[in-house]
């Protein structure tokens, strides 16, 4: 395509069209607006795309003197917006019909012309395929239509910023794999959102002034309209106006973005838990995703059993569902974490589970963060922290696997690149699972900082598991607090029977540093020097 015409579409056709749409009662517009929309089609169709500016439409079509100025006078911005607008009416009032289609997609003044139904177009690789009207893949997630970001303002230095953050938005979000996500071409073909059966809709503007980037979104539910978030952002530009500062300052924006809408705990988390019975049926398979990360923020035991249960039903029932093959495979490494019964072989299972994750969505950062813990537990730290940064690689907005990746790191006493990561992870998101403060805590107590590494062991915030007192009872006993000690390191033994007595064990299979395996037993020995019954060694892992 070149100057928005399909060399496949002759021009008599796109003519044809366009005095279909001139002559329709359904297209509802001035006849001024009739004006513009003949003028860009035939400049277009002339070979002089290029030209159709808001400066040569406000002369040519809308009387302004020469002296007209884009910047002081926005009337073309603004009746192209009407014209888009009568134009998807338009195709919305005709219905479908087989031929050429003309539109004029925002932030230009170009029109395109395309044949309807669309011609087909290989998707990226990282995009989900158009899925049928039926089944269980219609399930999975919820669907979300970015919109081309409009903008306004002093424009010289980055007149393609609007299509610049839009990208942006589009390259993070389709980074979550849970998502299903579509761009601007699929916002201006009238009808393939109601298709698609789209749930939310990303739109915003982006404002470029002397001194400021100030840009303004929206996301609202498709079914009835209703705004569900709005915020706005500004960033300074610097005195030079650098345009590559500006992109950069794009990309700033975009993460938050990102992060606000898709992240655990978002706006289409909340959204999902708010809907309750009446979700929408592409939240339904994301519904236990969020079950699942409601189990992972506690790691509550009792909801342990049912989960797995539920998600191996999940993946029977659609083998295609990558992120429940995810979740199953972290619950099995649980399993053998906190000695759940799961089956003879539960890091096993969670490695097949993982790889079976990995085959179906190959760009999916929670496949490899379930590979990773699965790898780890299986006695492979080097090659789990590898596979982590893999996932982070493939998703660095998410902060759970910056966590997570701090918290391995800290257990190998690895300081520099364990404590900026779990700070700033937590930074991002303080609503997160407080499991990785665990990697916090044992900074403070290889530095004799014990007061520190109690406040992180209680932040921890998991009263159903066992290990996790256990950190709270050697803190105290650093401290000095021995009956408080006592206390925590008796909740220990009602949680986790007979782990006291092979405590060492437990830890080293954890991958835990031996030097802080030490600082461990010491606390421990000093409010429990006599362990008690020796229970069974752990059963090793089949590998």
């Amino acid at each position: 395509m070149s100057d928005g015409l399909s060399r496949t579409i002759p021009e008599a056709e796109i003519r044809a069209e366009l005095e279909r749409i001139l002559a329709s009662a359904n297209f509802q517009t001035s006849e001024r607006n009739g004006r513009f929309l003949r003028h860009v089609v035939e400049e277009t169709l002339a070979g002089r795309g290029e030209r159709i500016k808001a400066y040569s439409i406000a002369t040519s079509v809308f009387g302004r003197p020469s002296d007209f100025d884009p910047l002081q006078d926005s009337i073309v911005r603004i009746e192209a917006a009407r014209l888009r607008r009568a134009i998807e009416r338009f195709y919305l009032l005709e219905g479908a019909r087989v031929g050429p289609r003309i539109t004029i997609p925002k932030g230009t003044y170009v029109p395109e012309f395309s044949l309807f139904p669309m011609e087909s177009k290989p998707l990226p690789a990282n995009r989900p395929m158009p899925v049928p009207t039926e089944g269980p893949a219609l399930e999975r997630g919820p669907r979300i239509l970015v919109e081309l970001f409009e903008q306004e303002g002093d424009l010289a230095l980055c007149p393609t910023i609007g299509r610049t953050l839009t990208r942006q938005v589009i390259a993070g979000l389709t980074r979550f794999t849970d998502l299903f996500v579509y761009g601007p071409a699929t916002a201006e073909l009238a009808g393939a959102a109601q298709a698609l059966e789209i749930d939310y809709r990303l739109s915003g503007t982006l404002t470029l002034s002397k001194d400021q980037l100030h840009a303004d979104l929206l996301m609202s539910r498709a079914t009835d309209g209703r705004y569900v978030w709005t915020q706005s952002f500004d960033r300074g530009l610097g005195p030079d106006r650098d345009p590559q500062h500006i992109v950069s300052l794009c990309a700033e924006i975009a993460g938050q973005i990102v992060r606000v809408v898709a992240l655990r705990d978002g706006i289409l988390d909340s959204q999902a838990r708010d809907s309750g019975g009446a979700a929408p049926r592409h939240l339904a398979g994301y519904q236990k995703l969020l079950d699942f990360q409601d189990y992972w923020r506690t790691l509550d035991p009792q909801r342990f059993e049912p989960l797995r249960l539920e998600l191996e039903a999940t993946i029977a029932a659609d083998p295609g569902f990558a992120a429940a093959y995810a979740c199953l495979s972290l619950l099995y490494s649980n399993a053998a974490r906190f000695g759940y019964q799961a089956g003879p072989a539960p890091l096993n299972r969670a490695l097949d589970l993982a790889h079976e994750a990995i085959r179906l969505a190959p760009s999916s950062s929670k496949a490899y963060h379930a590979r990773a813990i699965a790898e780890w537990f299986l006695g492979q730290p080097e090659v789990a922290l590898s596979t982590l940064q893999l996932a982070r690689a493939l998703n660095p907005n998410d902060p759970e696997l910056m966590a997570e990746l701090g918290f391995r790191h800290a257990k190998r006493m690895e300081w520099d690149e364990a404590v900026p990561l779990l700070e700033e992870a937590y930074l991002r998101n303080p609503l997160q699972s407080g499991q990785y403060r665990m990697g916090l805590f044992l900074f403070h107590l290889a530095h004799d900082r014990p007061t520190e590494a109690l406040r992180e062991a209680l932040a921890i915030n998991a009263p159903a598991v066992g290990h996790f007192h256990l950190a709270s009872a050697a803190a105290l006993s650093e401290m000095g607090h021995r009956d408080e000690a006592r206390a925590y390191l008796d909740k220990v033994n009602q949680l986790v029977p007979g782990l006291r007595a092979r405590l060492a064990e437990d830890l080293a299979f954890r991958q835990i540093h031996p030097e802080l395996i030490a600082s461990i037993l010491r606390a421990i020995d000093r409010i429990d020097p006599n362990p008690g019954k020796v229970w069974p060694l752990r059963p090793r892992p089949a590998r």
